[in-house]
């Protein structure tokens, strides 16, 4: 019978055992070293004493410290307005140190563009002398002076007195008179000139750069010894005010790149005497300058002397 009971008495108390792991439980969760304990629905926190001792130690330690330095900062005799008088005057210097450092990073800025802008403007001027200097060209713009062996000439009528036996008798006579009279006269041409033929191997000499006798001498070249181009070609200009009525033809000489020599024949209208008429003529007193001069086209002799259009455009730059 006591067999039985005990038993019966185990079986309830399993049971309840049971039944009491389905309603209580409990957690252990580290947070530092808090325990959380639930049983229902009640917590109950488990601090750590050591935990506690730990984190007073250190509180007490950094109110040491603080305490250390304010300490020291009060038996050094340091002045704190001088302090924050140096304070202020190094953040002055940082702010102007800032605003001179943008300024130098602006004027640089500048500087760049304005050499972006020398730099096209040298580019350029290279084409240009490139150009100017171009051996292969074959057509090239002159201007010069031309100096023509015939003077434009400028006719009037004068009256000069009229004498019988050698005294006035009143009248007057019209007498023809040139008053641009000589043989020379000069003449601004504009024109082109053909190359035809290059010359420039004839003119330039061979410069030895190297010592055949001393291989390993190298020489340089001479400063002024350079070469030039040379060619004879053909030219056709104009000249004076009236293009159309003034014309240069010849053949013409290059020298030194930008120099050219023509001699030629000058085609030109000029206001002539007509025939039977001559400077010192006398007229009749019912003629006039023009009952005595006509247009006509002339062929006269000329030399001039110009200068590469291109070559002049480089020098203005």
């Amino acid at each position: 019978m006591k067999t039985k009971l005990f038993c019966l008495a185990a079986v309830l108390l399993f049971s309840l055992g049971a039944r009491a792991q389905d309603t209580v439980w409990s957690t252990r969760t580290l947070v530092d070293t808090v325990y959380q304990t639930r049983t229902d629905t009640t917590y109950v926190k488990v601090v750590d004493s050591t935990m506690i001792k730990m984190l007073q130690e250190k509180l007490k330690l950094a109110e040491e410290k603080d305490q250390f330095y304010k300490s020291i900062l009060t038996n050094s005799g340091v002045d704190k307005s001088k302090i924050e008088a140096d304070r202020d005057h190094y953040r002055h210097v940082v702010d102007s140190l800032r605003e001179l450092v943008r300024s130098c990073e602006l004027e640089n800025v500048r500087k760049e563009e304005a050499n972006k802008y020398l730099k096209q403007r040298a580019l350029d001027a290279e084409g240009k002398v490139a150009e100017s200097t171009n051996r292969k060209k074959k057509v090239r713009a002159i201007q010069g002076i031309a100096m023509r062996f015939y003077r434009t000439p400028n006719w009037e009528v004068r009256l000069n007195p009229h004498t019988t036996n050698g005294s006035f008798d009143g009248t007057y006579d019209k007498v023809l008179r040139n008053r641009n009279a000589g043989n020379i006269e000069f003449d601004f041409v504009t024109g082109a000139s053909v190359m035809l033929w290059d010359l420039t191997k004839y003119f330039n000499k061979n410069i030895e750069i190297r010592n055949r006798r001393d291989t390993t001498k190298t020489y340089e070249l001479r400063k002024f010894d350079q070469e030039f181009a040379y060619d004879l070609g053909i030219y056709v200009g104009f000249g004076g005010s009236n293009l159309f009525k003034n014309f240069y033809l010849g053949p013409s000489f290059r020298f030194v790149d930008f120099f050219y020599l023509t001699i030629g024949v000058n085609i030109a209208e000029y206001n002539v005497l007509v025939s039977g008429y001559d400077d010192g003529d006398i007229i009749g007193t019912s003629q006039t300058i023009d009952d005595v001069t006509a247009k006509s086209w002339l062929v006269k002799p000329f030399v001039a002397m110009s200068i590469d259009l291109d070559f002049l455009s480089y020098i203005k730059k």
